[in-house]
Formats: C-alpha cells, sequence, structure tokens
C-alpha cells in the first residue's frame, strides 16, 4: 500500500512537472512573438529618427550654404563674354568652386555638375568638408569647417566605427547660378543620410534670389564744360612750393600757387602759378618725373593738347574758404546741426543702411540736403563748430563740417560706399548717389597725438580744406611718439578724396634722417566722384577759369547699357590729336548728339572683344522656393 501511495505520489509529481514545463513553454512562444513583432517596430522608429534627422541636416545645410554666399564679396573679370548669363557666371566662378568642389580651371558647365561631400559629426556638432575631391572619405583629408583647419587620416582617424555607430551623417550638396527658371537666381540643393544607414536619403532643393550684379565693360565718360574749377577738383592743392618724390605716383590734378616740383608719376594734369619741374630732389635732382596715364617727359606734356603740365596758372582764391564757412553757418544756425563751441563728431550707419551723426553725445539724422538737376546741393547737408571740432566714424550721406578753428580727426573716416578712386579697373558708383564728406576749418585739420596712437594705419575720405593752415600732425611734432623709418609694420596714411592746403607749416610725416614722426607711408588717393563740381555740400570754388574747360564726369545714364556691350571694332580709337586724349582717354562712341569716352590703355585685352568687369554683392540672400525631392538625391541623373 505505501509502494502504492509513493508511486502514485511520484506519477502526480511528474504530471504537474510537466504542466509547469507546457506553461513555461507557451509563455517563451508567447514571448519570442511579442519580440518579434516588437523588433521590426523598433528598427522602424530608429529609422523613422534617422530620417527625419537627415531631413533637418539637409535643410540646415541649405542655410549654412546661403550664408557662405551672402558674406563672401566677389570681383572678377572676363575676357569675351557674348552673353550676360556668362558674365554673371564668370563673377559667381569661385563661389561655385567653394560649394561644388572643383577648380577654376573647368568650365562654368563643368563646375555646376560637381557635389561636394560634407560630414556631420552629431557627438561633438561640428561640420567636415573632404577637402579634396576624389579622396577617399575613410582616409581622405578632411577640414574642420569650425576651426578651418585640416585633419588627416580621414573619418577613419575620427571615429573607426563611423560607418556603424549612428553618430556620422553624409550631406551631398550642389549649387548653380542662373538656373533653368530664369536669371539672378541660386539654385542649392542638399542630400542627408547617416552612414549606419546609407540608403535613407532626404533631398532638399531651394531657390534664393541673389544680391546685385554689377557689369561693365570699361569706365566711360561724357564730357562737360565748366568755368568753374572747385577746391574738391585737385588731389592737392597747395599754395606754397610743393615737392614730390620720384616713387610718388598721384591720381587726379595737382597744383601750386609757387612751384611744383613733380619727381614722381602725375598721372593727370598739374600746374603751377610759377612752373613745373621733372626734378626729383630725392633722386639727387634728377629729371625723373612722368606726367600724363602714358608717363610722357616734361617737353612732351607741356606741349600736348591740352597740356598736362601748366605753368603760370592763376593763384587760388583762399578767401572763398571763408566764404564757404559763412554760407555753412548760415546754412546750419538755428538749428541741432550748429555748435557754438568745440564739438566731437561721430557718424555712424545702422544695420538698415541709414546715416546717423553723433554731435557731443546727441544722436541725430545726417543733416538733410536739397540739390538741383545736376545733383550740386541748394540748401543744408551743413555741420557749423564755432570752435574745435574732432571728426571721425562711418558717412553714410553727404554732409560738409565747417569750424571756425582747427579740425582734429579723431579715429578712421570711412565712407558707407567707398570713393571712387580707380579709374580705369573700379565699378564706378553714380556720384550723385555717392557718400561726400566736406572738411573746411579756417586754420588746420590735424592729426592729433592721441589718433596717431591709436591708429597705426589711419584712413580718412573726404575732401579737405584747411582755409589758412596744414593738414598733418601737429606743428610740434616733437610731442609725438617717433619710430625708426623701417618700422614693422610702418605707420601708413591712407588719403582718399583732395586736399587743398594753404600753409606747408606741418605735413602728415617728418623726417629727421632715420627717425619719424607720422605716417611715413602715404597713399594720397584722389576721389572721382568729386569731379566736374560733383562736390560735397557747398565747397568752394578755387577760381574761374579765364576760358572753358572741358572736364569729364562718369556717365551712369540710359545709354550706359549699350556702351557696356561694345566690341573693339566699334569704338573709335582716339589720337594724342584729339584734346580728350590729353585727359586720359582712348576710345570714343557717338550716340545720337552724344560722344562717350573710355578711359584706359586697352579697350580690349585680347583679340576676341571687350574687357567685362563685375562686381557680386549677394546682401540679404533669402529663399524664394523650398522643397523636398523625393528618390532623387544630389548627383543622381
Amino acid at each position: 500500500m505505501r509502494r502504492l501511495h509513493y508511486f502514485g505520489w511520484k506519477q502526480r509529481k511528474g504530471i504537474a512537472l510537466l504542466l509547469v514545463m507546457f506553461i513555461a513553454f507557451a509563455s517563451l512562444v508567447l514571448l519570442t512573438t511579442l519580440y518579434s513583432s516588437l523588433a521590426p517596430r523598433a528598427i522602424s522608429v530608429r529609422g523613422q529618427a534617422q530620417s527625419d534627422r537627415a531631413l533637418a541636416i539637409a535643410d540646415g545645410t541649405i542655410d549654412r550654404l546661403l550664408d557662405q554666399i551672402n558674406n563672401t564679396g566677389l570681383t572678377y573679370s572676363a575676357t569675351s563674354p557674348q552673353t550676360e548669363p556668362e558674365v554673371s557666371q564668370t563673377l559667381v566662378k569661385q563661389l561655385v568652386v567653394d560649394i561644388n568642389g572643383g577648380s577654376l580651371s573647368q568650365s562654368y558647365a563643368e563646375l555646376i555638375a560637381n557635389v561636394r561631400h560634407y560630414f556631420y559629426d552629431i557627438q561633438t556638432d561640428t561640420y567636415y568638408v573632404l577637402k579634396n575631391d576624389g579622396d577617399p572619405v575613410a582616409t581622405g583629408t578632411l577640414t574642420n569647417l569650425s576651426t578651418n583647419t585640416d585633419v588627416a587620416g580621414g573619418l577613419n582617424g575620427i571615429d573607426n566605427k563611423y560607418s556603424s555607430d549612428n553618430r556620422w551623417f553624409q550631406l551631398d550638396a550642389n549649387a548653380k547660378y542662373w538656373t533653368n527658371t530664369g536669371p539672378d537666381m541660386w539654385e542649392i540643393a542638399a542630400t542627408a543620410f547617416n552612414m549606419s544607414n546609407p540608403d535613407m536619403k532626404r533631398t532638399i532643393r531651394a531657390e534664393a534670389q541673389r544680391g546685385d550684379i554689377t557689369v561693365k565693360n570699361g569706365t566711360w565718360w561724357v564730357p562737360k564744360t565748366t568755368n568753374t574749377n572747385f577746391f574738391s577738383d585737385y588731389s592737392g592743392l597747395y599754395h606754397s612750393k610743393t615737392y614730390f618724390g620720384r616713387f610718388e605716383v598721384v591720381t587726379g590734378k595737382v597744383r601750386s600757387d609757387d612751384e611744383l616740383w613733380m619727381g614722381g608719376w602725375a598721372k593727370d594734369e598739374a600746374s603751377a602759378h610759377l612752373t613745373v619741374n621733372d626734378v626729383a630732389i630725392d633722386d639727387g635732382y634728377r629729371n625723373d618725373g612722368r606726367f600724363g596715364v602714358s608717363g610722357v617727359g616734361l617737353a612732351t606734356a607741356k606741349s600736348q593738347v591740352p597740356p598736362l603740365a601748366v605753368d603760370h596758372v592763376p593763384v587760388a582764391n583762399w578767401p572763398n574758404g571763408d566764404a564757404a564757412l559763412t554760407t555753412l553757418f548760415l546754412q546750419s544756425k538755428l538749428t541741432a546741426y550748429y555748435v557754438n563751441s568745440d564739438a566731437t563728431i561721430v557718424f555712424s550707419v545702422d544695420a538698415g543702411g541709414n546715416g546717423f551723426v553723433t554731435i557731443n553725445g546727441t544722436v541725430l539724422p545726417m543733416p538733410p540736403v536739397t540739390f538741383d538737376a545736376d545733383g550740386i546741393a541748394t540748401a543744408g547737408g551743413s555741420i557749423y563748430v564755432a570752435g574745435n571740432a574732432t571728426v571721425s566714424g562711418k558717412v553714410q550721406g553727404k554732409v560738409t563740417i565747417g569750424a571756425t578753428n582747427n579740425i582734429f580727426i579723431g579715429g578712421n573716416i570711412k565712407y558707407n560706399d567707398p570713393p571712387f578712386v580707380d579709374k580705369v579697373n573700379q565699378t564706378p558708383v553714380d556720384p550723385s548717389l555717392q557718400d561726400k564728406l566736406g572738411l573746411i576749418a579756417h586754420n588746420n585739420i590735424i592729426i592729433p597725438v592721441a589718433t596717431y596712437n591709436a591708429n597705426r594705419t589711419l584712413e580718412i575720405d573726404a575732401a579737405m580744406l584747411a582755409v589758412t593752415g596744414y593738414f598733418g600732425i601737429d606743428a610740434n611734432y616733437g610731442s609725438y611718439p617717433s619710430h625708426n623709418i623701417i618700422s614693422v609694420p610702418p605707420y601708413i596714411g591712407i588719403w582718399s578724396g583732395s586736399q587743398s592746403m594753404y600753409s606747408s607749416a606741418s605735413a602728415p610725416a617728418w623726417s629727421g634722417g632715420s627717425t619719424v614722426w607720422g605716417y611715413e607711408e602715404q597713399h594720397t588717393n584722389y576721389d572721382w566722384n568729386l569731379t566736374a563740381g560733383a562736390r560735397p555740400p557747398f565747397f568752394p570754388a578755387a577760381d574761374d577759369t579765364v576760358t572753358p574747360e572741358i572736364t569729364y564726369k562718369v556717365y551712369t545714364g540710359d545709354d550706359l547699357g549699350i556702351l557696356q556691350w561694345l566690341t573693339q571694332p566699334q569704338v573709335t580709337v582716339l589720337t594724342s590729336a584729339d584734346y580728350a586724349y590729353g585727359k586720359g582717354m582712348r576710345y570714343s562712341y557717338t550716340i545720337g548728339a552724344t560722344t562717350y569716352y573710355f578711359y584706359g590703355l586697352n579697350f580690349n585685352q585680347d583679340s576676341g572683344g571687350s574687357l567685362y568687369t563685375g562686381v557680386y554683392n549677394a546682401s540679404a540672400l533669402y529663399r524664394v522656393s523650398w522643397k523636398e525631392e523625393i528618390a532623387k538625391p544630389v548627383g543622381s541623373p
């Protein structure tokens, strides 16, 4: 009985164990089924997250490339283009290379077919670009776009698990200009994918409006007859005897009320109340002087019509400077632009391009000014200081400052739109729109010690007139720290505009052998926007000419479009017998009753046609369209 009982107990225990095992097996099957259903879902979620991240990164890449274009100013030249697209494409070629890769030796069609590879590390939030086209991603050189430093060894050198650890995204980018949808448009595309899952790609394609492109064929000028010479018509007008050294190159007219010793190169007319000679006192009194854009000798310069070197001109009418100060006082009195004491004047420009002037701490808009049909001020545009004025800042607009005593240069004085100083290569701005500043001091225009110490390079954009004094460092120059004439870096002064100085009591630099006080390296650039009477408000006349004089101003009117596309056979070549030739003009073209003149020695640079130049300013580039392209990654056919 006990055996049977025992046997019976063991039998029940085995059944229970089987039951437990069955339940466990069923649970295992259930769990396996559950996990098998969950696993694809988890993979799907990770893939969707990667895909969404790729879309966001592609979109962000478009913004980065727009910023790159926005922050790049370009100036290029193209010989013999046949169409406007060719000119524009040449201008932006470097930008296309920077985005797409390739080299400038490639054609534009080849460049816009290139695709450049970028990489984004989500762990460090860092972008890289494959530096050399064709290098392997794993081992090629990368450039860190945050630090602009090269990283050798490719992605393997940074992360040898880059292809599997979900950390890296690859970005393929392409940009082109002047798209099929029309001119003046950028088309930018970016494809992004996680390198652990390269089959899941997202692509964004956007079109963006560009900034301004100015295209021109050289610089065209139109004649203007005038009976008046203004102080601002001269690169330098001096009451005293004036010397230019053998290495000095001067653009713009130079005039002296005494002797003018031009030992350097005067590219425009040089004149003197006594005589002009070509002696260089810094080269053993040799006859080194050259004249005109062709660099002719003194005898030729005096015999040409019109002459490039002129003797016995009248003495400038310096009292006109005081008359101008009276006019500035009358224009500004009873306004916030009149100061009956010393004044500190600081110009500024806000983010919207609006000009302001701060006078003794009070911020004001630029003084209002009205003009006649020729762009000459008839009212306003004046600031008057019945004492000393200290001036600095960035100027946007047209204004003249008058001071009863001295004008002190408080720091750099720069135009918002740069002055027109390169008559051949620079694209001119319409003079009626160009920034202009006049500085008229009854006494001196002085670079004080504090400004000198703070500005090893000092820049002044202005038409300056010292009615009874000088322009330069203080006449007591010994109060300035001296330096070696071969100092590194040198002390550089850049004066862009015009200078008219009555006195030679001081200058921007004084030398005592190997010791210098002031700016020993000076660049005097004439601002061609001041020609033909297009002066700052109420800047005075130097004298009235005995006979009418033909001057030339930059042409920016409706016929410019025709002039820009002329080719060599269409223009008339001028000779030394032509009046305009003596003023630097070398070619002409007549439309109706008006003859236009091309300034410069060469109309074309090869036998094929004209030289076209242009400037690209991509200000405020913005998207005008945006779309995701499905199943069409960048670079695919």
